[in-house]
């Protein structure tokens, strides 16, 4: 079972902000923990994985500056014998808020009780399992039926002729027949019975014991442990997601279970053959999370419009180039295309959780990869005669370049295509209306509202007034 942050001495920073340091020593165990812990083997996936490579590391050194800084992702890491905690920049409520949004399923933050507690990420872990485990047991536990064949003088469920003219041919007067019965499927309750004791384990027994889960997951729980006995979460099988088969009844479960089988796998790394020690934890990634939610927001303030969330898709349905044969290089998938009903690409939105004021790595507050990416994008998607609008939404920063520069000059226009638009756009993501996301915040007005008008211009010239549009297809 994994303890995060119970032993050892602690580094606390907060992501894409300098760590702080107090000497030689720290500086050191810094650069060994930034070699042994990759993140792709502790991060919790809360969205659809795609196959985006989690390269970014936790930290980095700037040379120029002589500082330590916090990568994109929050949580607890612990390594020989010390503890790097990792914090959300914008607190605990804008996080719990962009989770709620995300899962529909409002995630209580417990008045601040334990935000400065060690059991901090688990207590979002646990709200996010808790909000699953409700929306996919609306209807009940998951059950899946099987058949059972019986023989007697009484007929139970669908007679089996065959079978019982058979039995009849050798002088057996007994009726075989063919019964559906519904239970309990084993392997997913198990699954969930252990990522229950899980979190409960790791939460402790601070206050009232289960405060997290709603009395309706108590009640799914206590179902769950009826059905299939109290050891049952000791008995859970370790299979991946890939290999549990799902019935159209159970089909609601994939994402409790995928996260519970996430859950299960956070177990401390051991040492190695070799004797080098390994780094263990858990760690949020904060850029997926903005992602999920920045689509989330505009699917509820766009309601005219589909928007459609592509960025962690697998599938290639957009090229850069394409060669005179047919070959195509450079797969564009933005993370939010925008479209009318007709599903002509409207717009093209791009959520990054960076820092956008100017520092020793970053002269202009905004990455000029992120710029060549939303140019690409815009090159390549929408009619070329039409008006094609491309929005890079970051989280609020009054100190960023985007507030004090680049958004009161909106829309930037690309040099050689006039039609089409790009928008630096900021958002504090409702980080002072807790976890309440039926009221938008004021910011989150400003910037649907200023898509929504910019998405409403007229999207062809009076050159290309009547002409066709390219529709996409995914």
């Amino acid at each position: 079972m994994i303890r995060l942050g119970d032993n050892g001495s602690q580094i606390v920073a907060r992501d894409c902000s300098p760590i702080p340091i107090s000497g030689r020593e720290d500086d050191e165990w810094l650069r060994r923990l930034v070699i042994a812990a990759k993140p792709a083997d502790l991060l919790l996936q809360i969205g659809p994985r795609g196959d985006i490579p989690d390269d970014e590391p936790i930290a980095t050194f700037d040379g120029i500056s002589g500082k330590w800084w916090a990568g994109r992702y929050v949580g607890e890491i612990q390594f020989e014998g010390r503890t790097l905690r990792l914090e959300p920049r914008f607190g605990m409520p804008a996080l719990l808020r962009w989770l709620t949004a995300i899962w529909g399923v409002r995630l209580v933050d417990s008045k601040g009780k334990f935000e400065q507690q060690r059991i901090w990420l688990w207590l979002v872990i646990a709200h996010l399992w808790s909000g699953r485990l409700i929306v996919a047991a609306k209807h009940g536990v998951p059950y899946r039926r099987i058949e059972t064949i019986h023989e007697g003088r009484a007929l139970r469920g669908k007679l089996l002729a065959r079978e019982t003219a058979l039995a009849r041919a050798v002088g057996d007067d007994r009726l075989v027949s063919l019964t559906r019965t519904r239970i309990v499927d084993p392997v997913i309750g198990r699954i969930l019975l252990a990522a229950f004791e899980r979190l409960s384990t790791a939460l402790g027994s601070r206050g009232e014991r289960n405060f997290w889960l709603p009395d309706r997951g108590k009640t799914v729980i206590e179902d769950l442990r009826s059905a299939l006995g109290s050891q049952a979460a000791r008995d859970a099988p370790r299979v991946s997601a890939q290999s549990i088969r799902y019935s159209p009844i159970t089909e609601v479960y994939r994402p409790i279970v995928d996260l519970s089988i996430s859950i299960l796998a956070q177990r401390p790394r051991t040492a190695a053959s070799g004797g080098e020690s390994k780094a263990f934890g858990v760690l949020l990634d904060m850029a997926e999370i903005w992602e999920l939610y920045v689509a989330k927001l505009l699917q509820i303030a766009l309601p005219g419009l589909r928007v459609s969330h592509t960025g962690r898709s697998t599938d290639h349905f957009r090229y850069l180039l394409t060669s005179v044969g047919g070959e195509t290089l450079g797969s564009l998938r933005p993370d939010i295309l925008i479209l009318d009903s007709h599903d002509r690409c409207l717009g093209i939105a791009d959520a990054k959780y960076k820092t956008n004021r100017i520092n020793s790595y970053n002269r202009t507050g905004v990455v000029t990869e992120d710029l060549y990416q939303l140019a690409a994008y815009l090159s390549g998607f929408g009619d070329p005669g039409s008006r094609l609008d491309g929005f890079l939404i970051y989280p609020a920063d009054e100190e960023g370049q985007v507030f004090r520069r680049l958004s009161p000059k909106n829309p930037w226009t690309l040099t050689s295509a006039p039609h089409r638009k790009l928008w630096f756009l900021a958002t504090d993501g409702g980080a002072d209306a807790r976890t309440d996301t039926a009221t938008l915040t004021e910011t989150e007005r400003e910037l649907t509202s200023l898509i929504q008008t910019a998405l409403e211009a007229p999207r062809h010239s009076e050159a290309n007034q009547g002409g066709g549009h390219h529709k996409w297809t995914e």
